[in-house]
């Protein structure tokens, strides 16, 4: 057995499902071209890569994967090896040794990684596809019928096996749904177990003789994969206290102390460290690996949220475009270019300063003319500041271009249709009621538009659904179903939700029906939808207080602490420049003693020549300030980035709305504090000169 419940036969069978599509990732590609080596792992090794491979989905083989991370590290320790004799420099290969290592082992263990992505993203569909279900149930008794209803709104892991398993068997292998969908059960049960259960709970609804036995299935199936989703987010909420606190560590206390030292590693280890390679390591190498423990901090989030589908407003604008509208006409404008235009634009004046200061520097020889111009760019003066912060402005700015101008409009349509979706269950459940007392469907959209305006609650969108339903049906006698989707006049097009469109596609055949079943049928529905929300406000409870940490270092302490670092550098600088004249004019007066014996001079003499010859291979204190600032953007984006996907799962929209919003805030925090922070110190280094 490779895993409790799974056999070796079960395992292959799923490999050989995923072998039948062609490779279209650049992963798969890569395991398809370089399993041709035909480098067999270990028989153990070759066992456990299968398992995360079946429940990846990839259409790869172990063989690829481990041929693929042979030959990447033969490849790229190879490049170390040729860098090493071009450079001959220790740190940069202590620094290229680990970047081989680093990614062969990412090809190596990325089914794993997929594997435990698949399983969170199936936990956030196997509510949907038991809430769409659940609601087709209530209404047609028929399971095969409720499982294409669900698989016509729903994309996702499960949802592609289900579609499997329904042309297996409309083309004959079973004979009945559940034999067809229990081909896939136990690779279900491993992504979730929960949904399963509530599954094998619908099956009940064909043999229950009652219709009121039928009713408690179902509100028992949902309200079981609702609440098991609570209990795995309070398990996880527990769980990724330890890590949060390990990333706060890593990727914003450690660093920012290792920035307060730059300055005097600079002088005193000039010989043994390269400030540029550190500066290398903090804005690229650090962030990846903040970036890799978030990930592994998200894959464990388990399912919990309906995410607005926005995919079919007309309204959408094409991903990386954002829309103008201008005499009618539409506009689409590339993103990518507009932001870094405008990055730049705002870098402009630190580009040319630091260009001067690249020129001055590198077309004299070291010595003292070199350290006259590092000192001159510790001067705290309106030049050196603007430069440096331009640099941090115009970084920010371009990220917070890219990521707003991608989210804004979607952010809109999606706050637009969650805003109907969770107060739609109301107007539901009023028209349901009016319904279920025998009002045919005008009067009964009449009394809720009449109960919405007497209590003020015109501007809300289900009033103005409503509305305009109801003026279809009076005004052009309409009837339901096609007030709700005639191509011309059709209300659902106004409301572009997903969720909104299949309820009342349910609806619109009761109301062939009957207006009492119509009213029993909304009334069913709002409650589901109520047990749904009620769920998503208990976890978003449960998340609150870690959604607030991070929202608070995100958007105020990281830019805080950096910004008091930024103007640290300079202020230790200046006392080191300090301490150099004092220690020469205390050895200038040993210097007097050390004719009659005294042997402190020579001492005294070496601390100065030290700090003297380190100024020459000190970092500028500008561009110091402009690494601090770059450094504060990439930190914001991760922390936003670990932010949403545990407060929304992988809602892109969100995700980059939120990096936008906090990028916005950190920017002008930053400035601030660093502005006055250099105040205070300069003020500090003033009084002690």
């Amino acid at each position: 057995m490779v895993r409790k419940g799974l056999s070796k036969e079960y395992i292959e069978f799923l490999l050989t499902e995923q072998r039948r599509r062609k490779p279209t990732t650049w992963y798969e590609k890569l395991c398809k071209f370089s399993e041709k080596l035909g480098i067999s792992p270990p028989r153990q090794v070759e066992e456990k890569m299968k398992f995360y491979i079946a429940f990846s989905n990839l259409n790869v083989s172990p063989k690829g994967v481990f041929s693929a991370s042979i030959l990447f590290l033969t490849i790229s320790t190879f490049i170390t090896v040729l860098a090493l004799l071009l450079l001959q420099d220790l740190t940069t290969l202590m620094l290229l040794l680990a970047a081989p290592f680093f990614f062969t082992w990412y090809i190596y263990t990325y089914p794993s990684f997929r594997a435990s992505v698949m399983r969170v993203q199936a936990g956030d569909e196997s509510i949907k596809i038991i809430l769409y279900m659940t609601i087709y149930l209530r209404l047609n008794p028929n399971l095969e019928g409720a499982v294409n209803f669900a698989l016509q709104h729903v994309q996702g892991p499960i949802s592609e096996d289900m579609r499997k398993a329904m042309w297996d068997l409309h083309v004959g292998k079973h004979k009945t749904v559940e034999e067809a969908l229990g081909v896939y059960t136990q690779k279900w049960v491993w992504w979730n177990e929960d949904f399963v259960r509530a599954l094998s709970l619908l099956y009940g609804v064909l043999t229950e003789p009652t219709e009121r036995g039928r009713e408690e299935i179902l509100r028992k199936a949902l309200n079981f994969i609702l609440n098991s989703s609570h209990a795995k987010m309070k398990k996880y909420v527990e769980e990724i206290y330890s890590p949060i606190m390990v990333l706060h560590a890593m990727g914003l206390l450690l660093p920012a102390i290792g920035l307060i030292m730059f300055p005097m590693i600079a002088i005193f280890l000039h010989q043994e460290i390269n400030v540029t390679q550190l500066i290398v390591g903090y804005l690229i190498f650090l962030p990846i690996i903040n970036l890799f423990l978030i990930n592994r901090i998200l894959q464990k989030r388990p399912g919990a949220f309906m995410v607005p589908d926005i995919s079919k407003h007309p309204e959408l604008p094409p991903e990386d475009y954002f829309e103008l509208k201008l005499g009618g006409k539409r506009i689409l404008i590339p993103i990518k270019i507009l932001s870094v235009l405008v990055g730049f634009l705002v870098m402009s004046y630190g580009i040319l300063h630091f260009t001067n200061l690249a020129i001055d520097l590198y077309s004299r020889p070291p010595g003292e003319p070199r350290k006259e111009i590092l000192l001159r760019e510790a001067v705290i003066n309106v030049e050196n500041v603007l430069a440096s912060f331009s640099i941090t402005a115009g970084f920010g700015m371009m990220a917070f271009l890219y990521f707003y101008l991608r989210s804004f409009q979607r952010m809109k349509i999606r706050n637009t249709i969650k805003n109907i979706e969770e107060e739609f269950k109301i107007g539901l459940f009023s028209l349901g009621n009016y319904l279920a007392e025998g009002y045919p469907i005008e009067v009964g959209m009449k009394k809720s538009l009449e109960e919405y305006e007497k209590l003020g609650m015109e501007k809300r969108p289900t009033y103005a659904f409503f509305q305009r339903l109801f003026y279809n049906i009076k005004n052009f006698g309409m009837s339901f179903k096609r007030a709700l989707f005639d191509r011309k006049y059709g209300v659902i097009k106004y409301f572009p939700s997903v969720l909104l469109r299949e309820i009342m596609t349910v609806l619109a055949d009761a109301s062939e029906k009957s207006a009492v079943l119509l009213g029993n049928i909304a009334k069913t529905i709002a409650s589901y939808l109520e047990n749904v929300f009620v769920i998503e406000a208990k976890i978003r409870e449960l998340l609150e207080e870690t959604r607030a940490a991070l929202r608070l270092q995100a958007s105020f302490v990281i830019p805080m602490i950096t910004g008091i670092v930024g103007a640290l550098g300079s202020f230790i600088l200046n006392m080191l420049r300090l301490l150099a004249l004092k220690l020469a004019e205390i050895e200038k007066s040993l210097g007097i003693v050390a004719v009659t014996g005294g042997g402190l001079s020579r001492s005294a003499s070496s601390v100065v020549d030290l700090i003297v010859k380190g100024f020459a291979n000190v970092i500028p204190m500008t561009v110091f300030r402009a690494v601090v600032g770059v450094y504060t953007v990439e930190a914001v984006i991760l922390f936003s980035v670990l932010l949403s996907g545990i407060e929304e799962g992988f809602d892109k929209t969100a995700r980059d709305w939120n990096i936008s919003q906090n990028l916005l805030k950190a920017i002008v925090v930053y400035g601030v504090v660093n502005i006055i922070a250099l105040i205070i110190f300069h003020g500090l280094q003033a009084s002690l000169e």
